[in-house]
């Protein structure tokens, strides 16, 4: 009888296990020298953990570092989402001007449509925190986009300052009534 030979299985390797145990983008970098703590680059100067995507609504994601993935990025989230979104601590007072308010257009652009970008200052600076008194309102079509950009600037830098995004009512907006209400900003 032509008996047929099954091959043996040897057990695997510890390397082998632990390959199965990295994630795809993991396994993609150890094949280009990634050790796991160790940045690319002949001086270990890039990236320590490897790029994914992460959801940010039914239809879209961005691409952020693994470590960044796995801690929620903060953002307020205050009551219904809306198509017009306030950035402060992004200038201080005295540097809003028509050149912010094209940059402000132009990097909010690819979040979608946005409709108009006011800039309101709050003269009173002496009664009132400087990092509070430039507010930046950024209106868009559509409320999925304002999202989208509040959880990308929230936290981000700008001119060495750390910007603040929240959403900000459509009735008020719409109205001009732009100046913080009493209780609105702490303290004040």
């Amino acid at each position: 009888m032509g008996g047929r030979r099954e091959k043996e299985r040897s057990p695997e390797t510890e390397r082998e296990k632990k390959g199965s145990q990295m994630t795809a983008a993991q396994r993609m970098m150890a094949k280009m020298g990634w050790k796991e703590g160790q940045g690319l680059g002949k001086q270990e100067q890039g990236i320590t953990t490897p790029l994914m995507a992460k959801k940010t609504d039914r239809r879209a994601g961005v691409i952020v570092n693994a470590s960044d993935a796995k801690k929620p990025k903060s953002a307020t989230f205050e009551g219904l989402p809306t198509r017009v979104i306030m950035l402060s601590n992004m200038v201080g007072p005295g540097e809003g001007n028509d050149e912010l308010v094209d940059e402000v257009a132009s990097e909010c652009a690819k979040y979608g449509t946005v409709t108009r970008v006011l800039i309101f200052e709050i003269t009173e600076t002496n009664f009132f925190p400087s990092e509070e008194a430039v507010r930046i309102f950024i209106q868009f079509e559509r409320s999925e986009e304002a999202t989208k950009a509040l959880i990308d600037l929230e936290g981000r830098f700008f001119g060495g300052r750390v910007v603040r995004a929240c959403f900000y009512d459509e009735d008020r907006f719409g109205r001009n009534d732009l100046a913080p209400l009493p209780g609105e900003v702490p303290g004040f």
